[in-house]
């Protein structure tokens, strides 16, 4: 797939030292973006008996974003904006306010996604260029009083127990299929927007 294979090359770059934090915050700004919209779709279904249980207020992302957005700017570094596949996928979110499972699919994503490999990239980021892991620039990584792995078990009883028909599972499953394919589209965008102005980095 195209967009996968070019969203991989923003991130390998990225991972590997290659880029700079003026790179990264482009990416820091799509995250915030993403994570006001699909935060602000768990608030609304904060009371609701089957999307509910998957509202945890630890996972939220918004304050450590801000923080990392705060602290790039204080260095001088220029922050990106959203790019058209990053409001398309807001967008989406905010479609779904009406559908728990919808939520849910994107829920799952993003935030087992961040609590698995994210906290491999978030200690790449933080060690390749200059900044403490888990401090300053790197705070989105950082899950305070979360161990991943209990959580992540934790989490899928909750999949496993949620009142969800076969009909609606194959909906959901789909829909996280739509989620995937956002993300690839964000980080695609960025190797678009961001690796040409790095010509040593083969994209």
């Amino acid at each position: 797939m195209h967009g996968e294979a070019e969203g991989s090359s923003y991130l390998a770059a990225l991972t590997k030292g290659r880029l700079d934090l003026t790179a990264y915050a482009v990416l820091v700004a799509q995250h915030a973006v993403i994570y006001e919209s699909l935060e602000r779709l768990a608030h609304g279904f904060a009371g609701d008996p089957v999307a509910g249980p998957f509202v945890l207020p630890e996972l939220d992302r918004h304050d450590a974003l801000r923080s990392d957005l705060a602290y790039l700017h204080s260095r001088g570094i220029q922050l990106g904006e959203p790019t058209e596949a990053t409001l398309r996928y807001a967008e989406r979110l905010a479609e779904l306010a009406a559908w728990p499972g919808g939520f849910v699919a994107h829920h799952y994503v993003r935030y087992l996604g961040d609590l698995s490999g994210g906290q491999a990239i978030g200690r790449l980021i933080a060690t390749e260029y200059g900044l403490t892991p888990g401090g300053d620039g790197v705070r989105f990584y950082v899950f305070e009083g979360i161990s991943p792995k209990p959580f992540k078990d934790r989490y899928r009883t909750l999949l496993d127990e949620a009142p969800f028909t076969a009909d609606e599972q194959e909906r959901i499953l789909d829909e996280v299929l739509v989620a995937y394919r956002l993300n690839v589209e964000v980080l695609a965008s960025l190797a678009d927007q961001v690796l040409p102005n790095y010509p040593r980095v083969a994209s």
